[in-house]
């Protein structure tokens, strides 16, 4: 009789740990929602930077409970995303890339088009940041770079047909690349058109 006394007040000490943990991580997962709201804020305001801050925060605290495989999909890919298009936001495009690179990395191959589309303007800048910068203007690599960025705009496009910036985006680099066949001023007047394709830089959940 005694034992099974003993075992029940084993067993409520366990669900009592076990229900104290649950309810710590659900405070820890809530504060995390709550800065992502605030980088969100902070971006509205225009500061890039303390919004970037405040998502590497998230998720550095997120990797010390050692949980980016146990939240959900959707707000982990919303983490890398914002980050990936503040960093883009800034002219970081590698770093941009990198933090992309995150998702696969857990996941193996992201299915969501948002990360193709942009990838597809990552690679856009890059290429005719490379061409303008460099001391030989090698059109054969700008192309080939080019249909890289193309590549992952018709991916993105693949994933979400009815996504208005990737087919906008796509369009416009493959005209760009196409015209690359133009000469003198009109080829270069084609790379300094700066202002597409044009990534949503506003977070995911403010941008719709």
């Amino acid at each position: 009789m005694a034992r099974k006394r003993y075992g029940r007040t084993v067993g409520k000490l366990i669900a009592g740990v076990v229900l104290a943990i649950i309810a710590y991580l659900g405070l820890q997962y809530g504060a995390m929602l709550k800065d992502m709201d605030l980088a969100q804020s902070q971006y509205s305001q225009g500061d890039i930077e303390a919004a970037l801050k405040t998502y590497g925060n998230v998720e550095s605290r997120i990797r010390t409970y050692g949980a980016m495989r146990v939240i959900p999909q959707r707000d982990r890919q919303n983490l890398f995303l914002n980050q990936a298009r503040l960093l883009y936001a800034m002219k970081k495009y590698d770093d941009a890339a990198d933090k992309l690179e995150k998702e696969d990395e857990l996941t193996g191959t992201t299915t969501d088009g948002r990360f193709y589309l942009l990838r597809g303007e990552i690679g856009f800048r890059k290429a005719v940041l490379n061409y303008q910068q460099s001391a030989k203007k090698d059109v054969s690599l700008l192309e080939e770079n080019l249909l890289g960025s193309e590549d992952s705009l018709r991916e993105s496009l693949r994933l979400s047909p009815n996504d208005w910036d990737a087919k906008y985006n796509f369009e416009f680099v493959n005209n760009v690349r196409k015209s690359l066949a133009a000469s003198g001023q009109e080829k270069v007047k084609l790379l300094e058109e700066e202002e597409k394709p044009q990534t949503k830089e506003l977070p995911p959940e403010l941008a719709g």
